[in-house]
């Protein structure tokens, strides 16, 4: 084992990995990952396409795929399986599948009851119990708007359909399957994950949303026990959305499972972030079986732009919004799939003076970023990934303790998808004795850069990656931070050198920096690994032409995925128009 590369390795990350010399390397062997299973969660059935909504499906549609799984060797297992295969005393079949039913919608009783009879299915459905209430004839409160009571199953029928053996309830909370107001520019977000602002109040504190979260669960179980004489063992999270501090309070309770909506497959060692397939548009039959077993291979298309707060900040809500609109919309025509935001406020020298958060540990710009990200997710249907240097975080609060609450801050106020780790002391790592977390490595075949895949073996060195002294370790501290508040968080890392050819095998996205006066040839570099993405920056906005000439030179010579900073969304610079035909993720790959 080479001494060396592990004191490289125990000094910059806290942690040694065995490496053995290239010489020497035989074939990896490792205690086995724990098994995973494929979990699906429909909603409501309908008999017309004239009823659907966006989770809908038509009954036909169930019927066909409840064909297809018998008809091609899977096996539909009930809790029980899997509580039993995580005991190790049954595995489970090598196509097994959890079929899961949320809202307790009436279609649950007249058309997926008698279909998990007639094909002996077992079906787990999560009830919202402040929906189940209601006397009949009455309105219940569905979102945003109100509905019949009768929309729902009634407690004689899920009575009946847990008698028969094959349907077990979960709890889809009491009240929390809804929305509160998140910012004080009055976006709404679901309530389970979000600290509510009320205006002349503030932000919800942690003890507070910790008890509501708690107390809302508890009511919920307590109904189900009461109605069902059976205290439910898993808790299916409204949305798919969910956080560390829910998950305590759910182990806290008594739950054994949770159920997420996470991609990739649901694994045994995981009982509280389960991952499920969510149908959207009634998809057709070949969707809904690609999906049962997504490639881990599946190269992604990223398009990233950044924006800086401070070009859309005036002071003047009015004004504010309306730049913000205009961003939204520049963004959409230029068919970019995330945007890399800065977080804080920075000076000429870099040095960070405020943030775009409330937090006690900086002054506060504005509290900005929150209206910022949810705007782009929701209108623009992009992700963000927040850019708060951890460093020069340390250099201005001057204590690591001090940076932790400030990433906790940024991760419980604002919905973000990922975070850049800027460091120049994260190096790649050394070859680790064996696959990765829930990949069956074939000879031949490269390892995989899936999201799940990356983001199991991320999870699985993160408490060791965070040990120790120095500048990286701290990063991996305030990606937890961060990753505990928004579990499933990306991570893009940001390359310190144009050299840089290879992805960090920890990130989702590697950003690999390169001049807008660079020659051409130079953002040639094809990357085997799609995780590589082409990072052109400078000190002005690109020019528009000279943007889409490399955009697509760097395409054509394999490139997938590109992005560039600065961007200049109020001037439209670079001009939208010119450069959205050769940058477009709608249009890749580019027809030239």
């Amino acid at each position: 084992m080479s001494i060396a590369i592990c004191a490289l390795a125990s000094v910059l990350l806290g942690m040694c990995i065995a490496v053995r010399p290239a010489s020497a390397q035989q074939p990896s062997t490792m205690s086995a990952s724990p098994p995973t299973f494929a979990t699906i969660g429909f909603h409501d059935v309908v008999d017309a396409k004239s009823e659907l909504d966006d989770d809908a499906v038509t009954a036909d549609r169930l019927v066909g795929f409840f064909d297809w799984l018998r008809g091609n060797g899977w096996t539909a297992v009930s809790l029980d399986d899997i509580a039993r295969a995580g005991r190790g005393e049954r595995a489970l079949p090598a196509k097994a599948i959890l079929i899961t039913f949320d809202d307790g919608y009436r279609s649950l009783y007249t058309r997926v009851y008698p279909l998990a009879l007639a094909y002996g299915f077992p079906i787990v459905a999560a009830l919202v119990t402040d929906w189940m209430g209601p006397s009949s004839g009455s309105m219940v409160r569905y979102g945003s708007r109100m509905v019949p009571r009768e929309r729902f199953i009634s407690w004689d029928q899920a009575r009946e359909m847990q008698r028969s053996g094959l349907v077990e309830f979960a709890l889809h909370t009491q009240a929390l399957h809804g929305e509160v107001v998140g910012n004080p520019q009055g976006n709404t977000m679901p309530a389970a994950v979000t600290r509510s602002y009320a205006a002349g109040v503030g932000y919800e504190s942690e003890a507070d949303f910790v008890a509501t979260v708690r107390i809302d669960l508890a009511s919920g179980r307590a109904t189900l026990l009461r109605e069902l004489r059976r205290a439910p063992r898993a808790l299916v999270w409204p949305y798919g959305r969910y956080n560390a501090t829910g998950t305590r309070v759910a182990r806290d309770l008594g739950f054994e499972f949770a159920l997420v909506l996470d991609e990739g497959p649901s694994s045994l060692g995981q009982p509280f972030r389960m991952a499920r397939y969510l149908p959207t548009y009634n998809p057709p039959l070949l969707d809904l079986v690609r999906n049962l077993q997504p490639d881990p291979n599946e190269r992604r298309v990223d398009r990233l732009v950044c924006l800086d707060p401070e070009a859309l900040w005036t002071g003047d809500e009015a004004t504010n919004n309306e730049r913000l609109g205009h961003a939204i919309e520049r963004v959409r025509a230029l068919g970019v799939t995330g945007i890399v935001v800065d977080a804080v406020r920075r000076n000429a020298q870099g040095q960070i003076t405020a943030a775009w958060f409330p937090t006690h540990e900086l002054p506060l710009a504005g509290d900005w970023l929150s209206r910022i990200a949810w705007q782009m997710h929701t209108r623009a249907g992009v992700k963000v990934y927040a850019r708060l240097p951890h460093r020069a975080a340390l250099e201005v609060v001057g204590d690591e303790a001090r940076v932790r609450r400030l990433y906790d801050d940024l991760g419980a106020l604002v919905p973000l998808d990922g975070w850049v780790l800027e460091d120049t002391q994260v190096p790649t790592l050394p070859h680790f004795d064996g696959p990765p977390p829930l990949f069956v490595h074939r000879p031949g075949i490269p390892l995989s850069w899936s999201a799940w895949v990356v983001r199991e073996r991320r999870q699985s060195m993160l408490p060791a990656l965070g040990q120790g002294d120095g500048f990286d370790a701290l990063g991996w501290r305030a990606f937890a931070a961060l990753d505990a508040a928004r579990p499933g968080l990306e991570l893009v890392w940001l390359a310190p050198t144009r050299a840089t050819t290879a992805a960090h095998p920890l990130a989702d996205i590697s950003l690999a920096p390169a001049g807008f006066g660079d020659p051409i040839a130079d953002s040639r570099i094809a990357p085997v690994d799609p995780t590589l993405t082409r990072w052109f920056t400078g000190a002005e906005p690109p020019d528009a032409q000279v943007l889409a000439r490399k955009a697509m030179d760097f395409e054509r010579h394999g490139g997938v995925s590109l992005g560039w900073c600065p961007d200049d969304p109020v001037a439209d610079l670079p001009g939208a128009a010119v450069v959205a035909p050769a940058v477009s993720a709608s249009v890749f790959p580019v027809r030239h």
